[in-house]
């Protein structure tokens, strides 16, 4: 960081230094607070509102952020790099596992295309088996507006 604010400072003059280190703060926080949302929406599929649950993954997030905080950067880095390889891991196994279901979606698209619909639609109706939620998909247009 003190090379770039370094570099900022010698073309804009000196607030390039607070700007970099305002720029990273913001950036780090904004980033702890995505995160945090994104393991909370987990928690929140996979539990029916578990409180416990909830309040227990606050504590670790806290928990976490402070040993973070006390850590030198290359043992923060290295656990950062050990936990995106997992969730990377866990994605990857996701994909596999939704590969036939994106196939037959892939498929009727390519079979509307194939019937000269030019915009292609999702007909929940089609995939009934999959638990669409048609609220997302409101609007089935004919073959004829399509055209």
């Amino acid at each position: 960081m003190a090379p770039t604010q370094s570099a900022l400072a010698d073309h804009v003059g000196e607030w390039g230094r607070s700007f970099v280190s305002i720029a990273l703060m913001l950036f780090a926080f904004s980033s702890m607070i995505y995160n945090y949302y994104l393991g909370e929406n987990s928690l929140d599929f996979f539990s029916e509102e578990n409180q416990k649950l909830f309040n227990g993954f606050r504590v670790f997030t806290l928990l976490l952020v402070l040993w973070g905080s006390l850590q030198d950067l290359s043992t923060v880095f290295a656990f950062a790099d050990v936990t995106m390889g997992l969730l990377a891991v866990v994605n990857l196994a996701a994909v596999l596992l939704l590969i036939k279901v994106g196939l037959r979606i892939i498929n009727d698209y390519d079979e509307q295309r194939r019937a000269g619909i030019a915009q292609p639609v999702l007909d929940p109706a089609k995939f009934a088996d999959l638990n669409i939620d048609r609220a997302a998909w409101p609007a089935i247009p004919t073959r004829a507006a399509a055209e």
